[in-house]
C-alpha cells in the first residue's frame, strides 16, 4: 500500500471517528433557514391557502440537500463523498431491491394499522360509506371509481413522490446520518428525529398536517419524525445508502393520505392518522422489535474497505 492511499485511509478512519458538531450546526441552521426563506411568501401571503403552497412545500424538500452538499464540500471534506453523503455502497443490491418493493407495502400497513388503532380506540370515527369523501368529489364523481384509481396510481405516486422525498433524504439520512454516527444509531436517530421535526416549523405553524398553528403542531410533527426517523435510518445502516430510506420517505407520503378516503371532515390527524398517536404506536411496535433483534447489527461504513 502506497503512502497517499494510506493517509486517505486514515483521513476517512479520522472523519468516521468523531462527531464534527460544528458542521452539523452550520448544516442545521442552513437547512432550516433556507426552508424559512422558501416558505416566506406564504407568511406574506395567504398561508396555506395561496396557490403557490404546493409548488414551495416541493423547493422546501430540497433544502437539506443545498445545505447537505455545502457543508460536506467545505467543511467536513471526506475524501470519500459519495460514501459519507449515502450515494454508495449499492451492494448487496438484493437488500436494495427487498426496500424499494418493501417500503411501500410496510408502511401502507402502517398507514392503515394507525388508523384501525384509532378507531379501535375510539380517537375517530370511520367514515365507512365514504360520505365525506363523496360530497368532496360531487354527485357527479364515483368514490368506488376513485378509490380504485388512488391505489391503482400508487406506484406511479410513490415514485414522483420519491423524487422529491430524495431531496430531504440527503440531508437526514444522508450528510447527518454519516456525521453524527459516532453517537451510534439510537442517540443518533433520536437527534435527527428532533432537527426533521423542528425543519418542518414554516409549513407547520402555518397549519399544515395537524391544523395547528402553535408549538403543539410542532410537537406533533416531531413526534412523528422521531418515529419514522428510526425506521429510515435503519435502511441506511442495513443498506448503506440513501436511496431505499427515498423510497420510504416517498411511499410513506404517498399512501397517508388514502387512510383519509375513509375518514370524517374535520378529523384530527394528531388522534386519526399515522401522523399522530395512532402511528407512534404502529411505529413503535416495529421499532420494539428492531430493538428486540439488536439491529441495526454493524456500525456505518463512511470509509471504503482497506485495501492490501
Amino acid at each position: 500500500m502506497d503512502t497517499s492511499t494510506q493517509t486517505q485511509q486514515a483521513h476517512s478512519a479520522e472523519h468516521s471517528a468523531r462527531v464534527p458538531w460544528a458542521a452539523v450546526v452550520v448544516y442545521t441552521i442552513l437547512a432550516c433557514g433556507l426552508a424559512w426563506l422558501v416558505m416566506l411568501p406564504l407568511w406574506l401571503g395567504d398561508g396555506l391557502a395561496d396557490p403557490l403552497t404546493m409548488p414551495l412545500l416541493g423547493a422546501m424538500m430540497f433544502t437539506p440537500s443545498v445545505a447537505a452538499l455545502i457543508v460536506t464540500f467545505t467543511m467536513v471534506k471526506p475524501v470519500k463523498k459519495a460514501r459519507y453523503l449515502g450515494f454508495i455502497p449499492f451492494r448487496p443490491v438484493w437488500r436494495n431491491i427487498a426496500l424499494f418493493i418493501g417500503w411501500p407495502i410496510i408502511f401502507l400497513v402502517l398507514a392503515f394499522g394507525a388508523f384501525f388503532i384509532a378507531v379501535v380506540c375510539g380517537w375517530t370515527t370511520p367514515d365507512w360509506s365514504a360520505s365525506s369523501l363523496q360530497q368532496a368529489l360531487g354527485v357527479n364523481v364515483s368514490v368506488a371509481s376513485y378509490m380504485a384509481v388512488s391505489f391503482a396510481w400508487l406506484p406511479l405516486t410513490v415514485l414522483m413522490s420519491s423524487v422529491s422525498a430524495f431531496g430531504e433524504e440527503l440531508g437526514w439520512r444522508g450528510f447527518l446520518t454519516s456525521a453524527l454516527a459516532p453517537l451510534g444509531f439510537w442517540r443518533s436517530a433520536v437527534i435527527i428525529g428532533i432537527i426533521w421535526g423542528l425543519w418542518h416549523a414554516p409549513i407547520i405553524l402555518l397549519g399544515y398536517n395537524f391544523n395547528r398553528t402553535d408549538v403543539t403542531g410542532l410537537l406533533w410533527m416531531c413526534g412523528f419524525t422521531l418515529c419514522v426517523g428510526v425506521l429510515l435510518q435503519w435502511s441506511r445502516y442495513w443498506t448503506g445508502n440513501i436511496w431505499p430510506a427515498a423510497v420510504g420517505h416517498g411511499a410513506l407520503n404517498s399512501v397517508t393520505s388514502l387512510t383519509f378516503l375513509w375518514l370524517p371532515a374535520g378529523f384530527d390527524a394528531a388522534t386519526s392518522t399515522i401522523l399522530g398517536a395512532p402511528g407512534w404506536i404502529a411505529m413503535g411496535i416495529v421499532i420494539a422489535v428492531l430493538a428486540l433483534l439488536k439491529q441495526p447489527r454493524r456500525k456505518l461504513e463512511l470509509a471504503s474497505p482497506a485495501r492490501s
